[in-house]
């Protein structure tokens, strides 16, 4: 609010001088001129402090295209002070007044979307950069160049900056309108206030120049400042609070504004052109490229995305199949994929070994050592399996408690001996500390079941055969394998029945 009444204050001062015919060329006039301009700026620094989103950057940009009118004002008043016999004062003022149009250009062409590649925001600059290179060399052609400007060279740079100003108000608005953030539209409220304003006193302004200031002028230009720094330091207006736009209205409007920013360069270039054919057409491709390359990029990051979110729901399909704590699949993926692998099995008529695979006394484990303890002994188990069944088609399950199964498609007896056995090894080297243990660290008992797969018999006299076999490693000392002996061609020969444990 101090700064609303310290603007106001400096305009009423402005404005009594004016009445009283202070001249707009005056030193004095341009001084309160320059103090309204950084007023808004304190204003924008202000809101920059008190906003804590991700808008910050928004207001930024804001101040730096303030500050480039400040940095205009304040050549003019060093022009004014020690004279400008060559005219490169003024041209560079002209030059600073035009350039604040390349912070507005990112902050109407940007969509701030975090995930949005950085190769994105450096083109969005160089197109940026591209507008004052063009401008630059538009005024320093006309302005500085040999002769006396006439005023239809004046004019062109006149019609190109009101071409430009209004275009940007346009897009400001369109962008308050479409973005969905309630502090973005609040920015782009303030924006649109400030840079319309600008507009039409700009075009007004420019005019009447040509045939000298008269003392309402600097007035009438800083009412944009002063507009700005009122409504930076007001809460927004209730109709912008309720304003939602739709996710389309969004998405279109946000995909919209680089294209116009793109053309509005690539008009210019062409304009630029009748004065220097090279540079005007050099800027012209480049504007076309760089708006290609922004597209691209954009659409390599969408198929980025896609790609992601597609391994990502292989993932999750994955983790429905897995077990929680150890991460290997669970005795659901094994209910649905050991039918299966049997199903394959019968039409090629090959066989399918099960390695049922059990801790030793991890009850007398988890009691003593902890639930917690216990988990991590789970885990340490589980990796040991998955790391060691490298078989093609393998798959390794926790089948329940303490219990493993290891499926191993087309293997033979002699093979599946040949995996428990290095199952057991490994076991044994993590030398996972068991003091309830005869042996003192944690062991594993393996039954092997191997069966010629058929259609009259199923994968479940696979399990309870392997079982049946674990239960016999755990009866002859465990830390051992035991096989049900050699492959049954019959699934109704085994044996059902449990032993004792």
């Amino acid at each position: 609010m101090r700064l609303i009444w310290i603007a106001l204050a400096l305009f009423g001062i402005q404005a009594l001088l004016a009445w009283h015919g202070l001249g707009a060329q005056e030193v004095l006039a341009r001084c309160l001129f320059l103090s309204i301009q950084c007023v808004a700026l304190a204003a924008i620094a202000a809101q920059y402090r008190r906003d804590a989103t991700p808008i910050r950057g928004l207001w930024l940009l804001l101040a730096l295209a303030v500050g480039m009118q400040v940095l205009w004002a304040g050549t003019n008043l060093i022009a004014q002070v020690y004279g400008d016999p060559r005219g490169w004062l003024t041209s560079t003022g002209v030059v600073l007044s035009g350039l604040y149009m390349i912070p507005c250009m990112l902050m109407i062409a940007r969509s701030f979307d975090r995930r949005e590649p950085k190769a994105v925001l450096v083109l969005d600059l160089a197109l940026s950069l591209e507008v004052g290179v063009l401008l630059c060399a538009l005024v320093f052609r006309i302005i500085a160049g040999a002769g006396e400007p006439t005023s239809a060279d004046i004019y062109v740079i006149i019609h190109h900056a009101d071409a430009i100003d209004f275009l940007l108000s346009i897009l400001v608005v369109l962008r308050m309108l479409g973005i969905r953030s309630m502090h973005g539209r609040f920015f782009y409220f303030c924006s649109a206030v400030f840079l319309w304003i600008n507009a039409i006193a700009a075009a007004i302004y420019n005019r009447v120049e040509l045939q000298g200031l008269p003392p309402w002028s600097l007035p009438m230009i800083s009412l944009a400042y002063v507009a700005l720094a009122i409504v930076v330091s007001q809460p927004m207006p209730r109709s912008l609070r309720r304003y939602r736009p739709s996710r389309r209205m969004t998405q279109t409007i946000v995909s919209f504004a680089p294209v116009v920013t793109s053309l509005a360069v690539l008009l210019l270039a062409v304009s630029v052109s009748r004065l220097n054919y090279i540079l005007g057409m050099v800027a012209a491709v480049a504007s076309v490229l760089l708006y290609a390359l922004r597209v691209a990029f954009i659409q390599s990051r969408n198929q980025d995305i896609q790609r992601i979110a597609q391994l990502n729901n292989q993932r999750l399909q994955q983790q429905v199949g897995r077990d929680p704590l150890t991460g290997i699949a669970n005795r659901s993926l094994l209910d649905t994929r050991l039918p299966a692998i049997w199903r394959d099995g019968a039409r090629q008529g090959k066989t399918c070994a099960l390695l049922m695979v059990d801790i030793d006394f991890f009850k007398q484990f988890n009691d003593s050592q902890g639930h917690l303890a216990g988990d991590e002994c789970l885990i340490k188990v589980a990796t040991v399996l998955a790391a060691n069944v490298t078989a093609p088609q393998g798959l390794v399950a926790r089948y329940g408690g303490e219990e493993f199964a290891v499926v191993l498609p087309d293997a033979q007896e002699a093979q599946a001996i040949e995996v428990a056995e290095q199952l057991i090894d490994a076991i044994e080297r993590i030398d996972i500390p068991h003091p309830q243990s005869p042996i003192g660290r944690i062991t594993v008992s393996i039954g092997i079941a191997t069966l010629i797969c058929s259609n009259e018999g199923n994968a479940t006299m696979l399990l309870e055969a392997a079982d049946q076999a674990m239960y016999r490693a755990k009866e002859l000392g465990r830390n051992r394998h035991e096989t049900t002996g050699a492959p049954l061609l019959n699934p109704s020969c085994v044996h059902l029945e449990r032993p004792a444990s």
